[in-house]
């Protein structure tokens, strides 16, 4: 695994803080989502399998590895996925944003990239609440 990009994500929280001061949260929130869509729909292009979790493991796990993420998939079945982020990718923003609402902004859309629109998440735990991991339960 690479070094937690500092820079990367840095950029992306500075950003956030920016918007969020220049037009309020909601709007901070929108541009944000609208911003990692765009970037994750190039790292994780389009030549997999929809709708399958282990293409969901591997894509996800590998670009998060490549910009210095933890993460864990301790659960791959079918149907269901437990993904585990075991680094915080936007520590700088704990008190900025709830972390569902952050955590939507490019959870969902992973979620329906790779997996398609019948499937949905829930975060069980996170760090920002001194749990060890931000984990999500994603199933169809």
């Amino acid at each position: 695994m690479k070094e937690y990009n500092a820079a990367f994500f840095g950029l992306y929280e500075n950003w956030f803080k920016l918007l969020k001061k220049e037009f309020g949260e909601n709007k901070a929130i929108d541009l944000f989502r609208k911003a990692m869509e765009t970037g994750l729909s190039k790292a994780y292009g389009d030549s997999f399998k929809k709708g399958l979790t282990s293409e969901f493991a591997r894509l996800v796990g590998k670009r998060d590895n490549n910009v210095g993420l933890l993460v864990k998939f301790p659960e791959i079945s079918e149907n269901k996925l437990v993904y585990q982020f075991h680094t915080d990718p936007f520590p700088n923003l704990k008190n900025e944003i709830a972390p569902q609402k952050l955590d939507d902004t490019f959870i969902a859309f992973k979620v329906r990239y790779i997996l398609g629109d019948n499937w949905s998440y829930k975060n069980t735990t996170h760090l920002w609440n001194g749990d060890s991991c931000t984990e999500l339960v994603i199933s169809k």
